[in-house]
């Protein structure tokens, strides 16, 4: 076992392509201490990650990313350790899977309107007892028939913002749903801050923002982070007091280029991060 972790990893409770156990044998297998179940806006696979864990010796960190908007731009939080029962937060979760439900259900219908071969049973048969279904999913039904030649293809042609089958989403406040996350004893993290389109004094509101409202860390390690990327948020980071965490954001066959653990190659967040983490969360139960 390596001092290697990955706070950031999706399985097919949402949108990564291998189960919650798959993706913890294939930590064990590259030697990584622990890792983070962080789905979209569903607890639902940690459970079994973490059996899987406890069997094979990774540590298994619970979480969930959460699609929130903040200054008219999509923003992702990480929240780690949250009371998967706290009523504050599940009320914000199940709205966003009612929305998600019927955005996918509009995407799918305006697509078979204009003579594509997808329709709603079919997204249902093809990935049955799923809920956390997006863009993605329609797009890999799409490529198995040839439609288009890869998902990312599909989703930025076709269902990308701006393209004909685009469905605007509704998505809750960031700083709602980092005071959801403290209430429910979580530590809300904001994900890979160069991924927004921000400019650089809006992305620096937004985090002042999130620290206000009681955010505890920036994801300061990521696959696509360039160096100076990297030193930025560290930067910011100290700047509000937060801490920093990192990961890989691996989708398994979702995203072929993010590896679990190294993201594109360089990747290595070392287990001082996640002890950080923890001992922000005591410090904050200690405070109530």
């Amino acid at each position: 076992m390596t001092d290697q972790i990955d706070l950031h990893v999706h399985t097919l409770k949402s949108d990564g392509s291998d189960t919650p156990t798959a993706v913890v044998e294939k930590a064990a297998r590259l030697g990584l201490r622990a890792i983070a179940i962080t789905d979209h806006d569903t607890f639902s696979g940690i459970d079994e990650a973490t059996e899987a864990g406890e069997r094979l010796g990774v540590e298994v960190v619970p979480g969930v990313e959460l699609s929130t908007v903040h200054d008219g731009e999509h923003v992702h939080l990480l929240a780690y350790y949250a009371d998967r029962e706290c009523p504050a937060l599940l009320e914000l979760m199940e709205l966003a899977v009612r929305e998600r439900v019927q955005r996918n259900e509009k995407m799918v219908n305006r697509l078979h309107d204009a003579g594509y071969p997808i329709d709603m049973d079919e997204m249902r048969a093809e990935y049955p007892g799923q809920i956390m279904l997006g863009r993605p999913h329609v797009a890999a039904i799409l490529m198995k028939k040839g439609v288009v030649p890869d998902i990312r293809t599909g989703v930025v042609e076709l269902m990308g913002k701006g393209r004909p089958f685009y469905v605007e989403r509704y998505h809750i406040p960031l700083t709602d749903y980092i005071r959801a996350v403290r209430k429910a004893g979580g530590l809300p993290v904001v994900a890979h801050l160069y991924q927004y389109r921000y400019t650089e004094p809006r992305r620096r509101a937004m985090v002042a923002a999130a620290a206000e409202a009681g955010c505890v860390g920036l994801e300061g390690m990521y696959s696509t982070y360039t160096p100076a990327q990297q030193r930025s948020v560290f930067e910011m980071a100290r700047a509000h007091g937060l801490i920093c965490t990192g990961g890989s954001d691996y989708h398994g066959t979702r995203k072929p280029h993010i590896s679990l653990g190294t993201g594109m190659g360089d990747l290595h967040v070392p287990y001082a991060f996640l002890e950080t983490l923890k001992a922000r969360r005591d410090a904050l139960q200690s405070e109530s």
